[in-house]
């Protein structure tokens, strides 16, 4: 009996009206929602983007409510700058509006690329490294410098750049090379300098320095002036070659003999006639060498030893017959 109220009860029917009537609103709101958030049945069209560049392209797109995504990390030379590549989805795809359009377009130039540490490596060694990393090699300029092709700087457009320094692929890099030593350059005159200054000259020339010996007793370069070199100035000689240097405290007017000597050992002609015509000739040829210096000694010493040497030597004679003589039986009878 009970049941039967209940189910005439005015209260339950407008339960199940409320229910029912929830349940349709839900679902008419929830299907039409969808719809509108999917845009169910609304579609744009991909449009050809090969013959735009990527402002037009994205200009397009954006007309067609649709997004974009670009990549244009690796340059090619084959096609303009800015120039699309390639886009996905493809031309003529039907997608929703809002979609996003994935873009490959070439950029404006290379990508820049570090220029790698060339200092003090061989020519050879750096144009290899240049190419590797895509560069151009441009001028070679050559210096003063005793490192024959050896880089001692990079520049680029006129300006000294270092390692490190980013510049566009294919970039147009300068190497400034040194030229090395030259063959048969006069040498510059260092007598009557100090051995600072005369340092300082042959070492802008591009001559190494030799032995330093002193004359005239003295020991230590204080003081002191060159008054002898070897070679002597305005000689052809190699760049990179020692030159020997003798220091005196003396003028060279009282060196005299000391002076004379060098000039036999050091500067002597094979030939008489090609000699060098000394102030006193005949006062070096008197000299007793026990006055010399220790060094002027042994280099005399040593020229003599080596004339010895390249002396032709005598061929030996045959020792002489040392039998018994023949006694002279001419006129002589045995009867």
């Amino acid at each position: 009996m009970n049941f039967f109220k209940a189910l005439i009860s005015w209260k339950l029917w407008l339960s199940i009206i409320l229910g029912g009537a929830l349940l349709i609103g839900l679902w008419f709101y929830a299907f039409k929602f969808l719809d509108n958030y999917t845009k169910h049945g609304v579609s744009v069209e991909v449009p050809d983007l090969s013959t735009l560049n990527i402002n037009e392209a994205i200009q397009k797109l954006e007309e067609l409510d649709l997004r974009y995504e670009v990549d244009s990390v690796k340059f090619t030379e084959d096609y303009p700058p800015y120039a699309i590549l390639d886009f996905y989805p493809l031309q003529g795809s039907k997608v929703k509006p809002g979609r996003r359009i994935f873009i490959k377009s070439n950029p404006s130039t290379w990508r820049p690329v570090e220029l790698p540490d060339l200092i003090d490596k061989s020519s050879r060694l750096a144009i290899t490294q240049l190419h590797l990393r895509g560069f151009v090699l441009g001028d070679t300029i050559y210096v003063e410098d005793p490192a024959r092709d050896a880089v001692l700087g990079v520049m680029f457009n006129g300006d000294t750049i270092q390692a490190g320094k980013l510049l566009p692929k294919g970039a147009r890099v300068d190497l400034v090379l040194g030229r090395g030593f030259k063959m048969d350059m006069p040498v510059p005159q260092v007598e009557g300098l100090t051995l600072q200054e005369a340092k300082a000259i042959l070492k802008d020339k591009f001559f190494d320095i030799g032995q330093i010996y002193y004359l005239g007793g003295t020991r230590d370069t204080i003081g002191t002036k060159v008054v002898y070199q070897d070679p002597p100035p305005n000689d052809n000689y190699d760049e990179g070659l020692p030159v020997s240097l003798w220091l005196s405290k003396k003028p060279t007017s009282q060196l005299r003999k000391e002076l004379d000597s060098l000039n036999l050992v050091y500067r002597r002609k094979l030939d008489e006639k090609d000699s060098l015509f000394y102030n006193s000739i005949e006062s070096s040829r008197t000299i007793d060498i026990k006055d010399l210096p220790e060094e002027i000694r042994n280099a005399i010493k040593y020229d003599q030893n080596t004339n010895e040497q390249m002396r032709p030597k005598e061929e030996p004679k045959a020792p002489a017959a040392t039998g018994p003589k023949k006694i002279d039986t001419t006129g002589i009878s045995i009867d």
